[in-house]
């Protein structure tokens, strides 16, 4: 019996242990067939030509390499939208988040996650950074740096553009910069700025910007102290504002030059700076070769900068001295804008690097035909002009409008499911409609100030697989500031709402959280149709604001002048977040944004849509433009006197 029971325990043992054996040399096939595919974080600071088409040229390099997103990688990004606050948040989610690598796009992308980082629980290249060995995170040399941390530099040609404007202008004495001196990689540019022109007897005259906002003013400060130009160096800040920028300079009659080349499109004389989709393309080999098991400790830091020279031969006229571009200089440039402003030479990887190879059936679908739109229309084909996306070549064109109705709305949309490739939506109505009935063929959209509360996903970069766009949110908080500045007495402020606009009710909800925060109390009453609003308005009268700060609604928006007349009769002043609403319908002053950027912003994503890039990659970003617009005429009406430093800080004033 006892050996019975030793020979059955000993059976036992072995039938176990060859399960194990079994069990482990399985495991062994299923662990590898069942690995989960790598995840990458895809961190840019902000929105802007330099940065996307580094992101660009990052993904398109990692498809190259066998890194296509939703098969052999998952790609996650995210994108600060200029707000370091928000990008440290970032780092420290993509730090916890479980990631296997880590791509940041700028200097404050890299000092933010290097800052998260310290551990190095996540491996990390970096890219589309100016001095990657004095942004303070660690980097000695090119071969002595964090071991988890990798990358590659884009010091600007600085010395390099400022000899080519002394060649373009032989006589050049004084050259303006505004800069942000809270970024390193300005203040490296500057540094060497400085050298170069003592160098070629040139004054540098130096303006500080703490953050966008202020940029126009210090740029306006350049102009009035004489110089013969201004130049925008590698500062993420100003390069965000180079509208702002550009507009003093015209002002002052005198041209701007850049080292990012994509800022000539918005009207700067010349650039010479890096091709950052190249740059992008370079990072993202470096990432496949990590991601395929390359040690970060191992590689050395190398600067890449793969040259590009644009000139725009438009922005030669009505300069106060003459500038003009020799032969070898044209001759060299790789981008040209002629005198009409065409594009007349461009390189072939242009916005995305691959050509457009279809004729693209674009339609084109509003919710309703109002001056935001309509700016919103002109921006966008302006721009695919610019682009060399050319209407009868590369897209044919149908449009629509639902006249607020909308039954038409969804003839529209379902007109689209049959005839277009891809459809362009204007309005927070019509996204929201097309979210529900389009799926499959790709969508772009612009003049939406809220496309979450839409519907289109949860954030930014995680959002419907085949939908992107411009976002237009007012800017609550500039407003806020300029009632301060304008009206210091106030206490009370007033604006008509749809609760049935969803995009109304999130405009209300983020001016009374700016009122709140600014030591306002906001005062709201609702309307049900634009034929209430006249009673709505006299209702919110008899609540007695001290000044209505009308949000942009699509009900509210044609029946503004029963508003306008109701505040007359109770001399109440109106600011403004429409533009054309302070121009010619009777408001004081409007902070806005510019629909008409909105509309270019649109159409730089459009663009690369049509060349083969899938929304599913394309962040929804923010409107790249804000105006403060002031109607004197408009003010002195109401009793209210504009400050002076408001005016200068104006983009635009009229006393009609």
């Amino acid at each position: 019996m006892l050996y019975a029971l030793k020979r059955l325990t000993l059976g036992v043992c072995l039938i176990v242990l060859a399960a194990a054996v079994l069990l482990v040399a399985d495991w062994g096939r299923r662990t590898s067939s069942m690995r989960p595919v790598p995840r990458v974080a895809l961190f840019q600071f902000a929105s802007r030509p330099a940065l996307d088409d580094t992101s660009n040229g990052i993904l398109e390099s990692l498809r190259r390499n066998g890194f296509a997103h939703g098969s052999s990688v998952e790609i996650t990004r995210y994108n600060a939208q200029g707000d370091f606050p928000t990008a440290n948040s970032i780092a420290r989610g993509i730090e916890e988040g479980g990631f296997d690598l880590v791509i940041t796009v700028s200097t404050p992308a890299l000092q933010a996650m290097a800052a998260a980082n310290k551990r190095g629980r996540v491996k990390h290249v970096f890219a589309t950074v100016t001095d990657p060995m004095g942004a303070g995170v660690g980097i000695n040399s090119p071969t002595d740096h964090p071991a988890h941390l990798c990358g590659i530099g884009t010091f600007q040609p600085v010395r390099e553009i400022i000899r080519l404007a002394k060649s373009i202008k032989p006589d050049l004495k004084t050259i303006g910069e505004v800069w942000c001196p809270s970024e390193q990689c300005s203040e490296a540019c500057t540094k060497l700025a400085r050298d170069e022109c003592a160098k070629l007897g040139i004054k540098l005259v130096e303006a500080h910007a703490d953050n966008t906002n202020e940029v126009l003013q210090a740029a306006q400060s350049l102009a009035s102290r004489g110089v013969q130009a201004i130049w925008i160096g590698g500062d993420n800040t100003v390069e965000a504002a180079a509208v702002s920028v550009i507009k003093a300079a015209r002002e002052a009659d005198i041209p701007v030059f850049s080292n990012g080349p994509t800022i000539v499109t918005d009207g700067a004389l010349f650039a010479l700076g890096a091709d950052y989709y190249n740059v992008g393309q370079t990072a993202g080999d470096l990432a496949a070769r990590i991601l395929k098991g390359a040690d970060p400790a191992k590689v050395r830091i190398e600067n890449v900068v793969p040259r590009q020279l644009a000139i725009n031969e438009k922005a030669l006229s009505g300069l106060r001295e003459n500038w003009t571009f020799p032969a070898e200089v044209r001759r060299q440039a790789a981008v040209v804008y002629d005198s009409k402003g065409a594009l007349v030479k461009k390189p072939d990887n242009l916005a995305t690097g691959n050509p457009i190879t279809r004729k693209w059936r674009l339609y084109y679908i509003q919710y309703a035909e109002e001056n935001t739109a309509e700016a919103v229309h002109e921006g966008l084909f302006d721009e695919l002009k610019k682009l060399d996306v050319v209407e009868g070549r590369d897209f044919v064109r149908k449009e629509g409008s639902a006249q607020r109705d909308m039954a038409t709305l969804i003839n529209l949309l379902d007109d689209a499911q049959s005839n277009a490739d891809v459809i362009f939506l204007v309005s927070t109505p019509t996204l929201q409609t097309a979210l529900k009935r389009i799926k499959t063929i790709p969508m772009v959209f612009s003049n939406v100030g809220a496309p979450l509360a839409a519907g289109v996903g949860k954030s930014f970069t995680d959002h419907a697989p085949n939908v992107t766009g411009v976002c237009v949110v007012s800017d609550f908080e500039g407003q806020m500031k300029v009632v301060k500045q304008v009206l210091p007495n106030a206490r009370t402020i007033g604006t008509l709402f749809t609760p049935s606009e969803v995009n109304s009710v999130v405009y209300k909800d983020g001016l009374e959280e700016a009122a709140k925060k600014a030591g306002y109390t906001l005062i709201a009453s609702p309307v049900t149709s634009s034929a209430d609003v006249a009673d709505a308005a006299l209702a919110l009268m008899e609540r007695r604001p001290d000044v209505i700060c009308q949000i942009s609604d699509n009900t509210v928006n044609p029946g503004f002048a029963a508003l306008m007349k109701a505040a007359r009769q109770s001399k109440v002043p109106v600011f403004s977040f429409v533009s054309k609403q302070v121009v010619s319908e009777g408001a004081v002053l409007a902070r806005c944004r510019d629909y008409e950027q909105a509309g270019r912003d649109a159409a730089r994503m459009l663009n690369e849509v049509m060349r083969g890039k899938d929304t599913r990659d394309m962040p929804i970003q923010m409107v790249s433009r804000t105006v403060l617009v002031i109607n004197t005429k408009n003010a002195e009406a109401f009793g209210v006197r504009i400050p002076e430093e408001v005016i200068k800080s104006a983009d635009q004033v009229v006393d009609n």
